[in-house]
C-alpha cells in the first residue's frame, strides 16, 4: 500500500497549531485573569477597570512574543488562504466578545432595574462572567487551533458553576483560572525554551 506524503495544506495546518504552542499567550492570559480576580476580589474600588490594564499590554504582548518566538522558530508567512481563514475568525471572536459584552451589560442592567429579573437571575450572577469568558475562550481555542483552551474553558464553567453553587465573589474563577493558564503556561514557555537551546547546541 502505497504511503502519501502529507499535503501542504496538512503541513501548514500543523504548523499554525504550533505556533501558538510556546505558551507566551497563556502566561499573559492567566497572568490577566489572576490580575482580575485579585482585583476583583480585594480590589474592589478598581473591580470595575480591572479588564483595562491587560488590554493595553495586549500589543506589546504580541510584539514581544513575536520577537522572541521567530527568533528561535523562525518566520512563517501563511498562504494567502490560510491569511483569509484567520481574518474572518478575528473578525468572529471581536463580534463574539462584543456580544458576549453586551449579553452581560444587559444582564447587570436588568438586575438592576427589575426586582422581578433580580430573582430570576442572582443565583447565577456569581458565574456569569466566568461562563461568558468560556464562550470567548471557545472561539479562541477554533481560531488558535489550541485544543487546551478548551480545558481552559473548562477550568471556567466548572469554577463558574461552583462560585454561582455557594454564592461567592466573581472574581473567584478569575483567580483559580488564572493561576492554572499561567502555571501551564510556564511549563510551556519553559519546554520551548529548552528545546532551542537543545537545537542550537553545537
Amino acid at each position: 500500500m502505497a504511503v502519501h506524503p502529507p499535503s501542504l495544506e496538512k503541513l501548514e495546518q500543523d504548523a499554525y497549531r504550533e505556533s501558538y504552542s510556546d505558551g507566551i499567550v497563556d502566561v499573559f492570559v492567566g497572568v490577566s485573569l489572576l490580575w482580575i480576580g485579585i482585583a476583583w476580589l480585594w480590589l474592589p474600588d478598581i473591580a470595575g477597570m480591572a479588564g483595562v490594564l491587560p488590554a493595553v499590554f495586549v500589543a506589546p504582548m504580541l510584539a514581544g512574543r513575536k520577537r522572541i518566538v521567530e527568533s528561535r522558530a523562525g518566520y512563517v508567512k501563511w498562504t494567502v488562504p490560510r491569511r483569509s481563514w484567520e481574518h474572518r475568525n478575528l473578525l468572529a471572536a471581536f463580534a463574539g466578545g462584543a456580544l458576549m459584552l453586551a449579553i452581560g451589560v444587559a444582564v447587570f442592567i436588568g438586575v438592576d432595574s427589575s426586582s422581578s429579573v433580580t430573582v430570576g437571575v442572582e443565583a447565577i450572577m456569581p458565574g456569569l462572567l466566568a461562563w461568558l469568558l468560556a464562550l470567548m475562550t471557545i472561539g479562541l481555542g477554533f481560531l488558535m487551533s489550541a485544543r487546551r483552551l478548551f480545558g481552559y474553558a473548562g477550568v471556567l464553567a466548572i469554577s463558574g458553576a461552583v462560585t454561582a453553587a455557594a454564592d461567592a465573589s466573581p472574581g473567584w474563577p478569575m483567580l483559580v483560572t488564572g493561576i492554572i493558564v499561567a502555571a501551564y503556561g510556564v511549563v510551556m514557555l519553559r519546554g520551548f525554551l529548552q528545546l532551542d537551546r537543545v537545537v542550537s547546541a553545537p
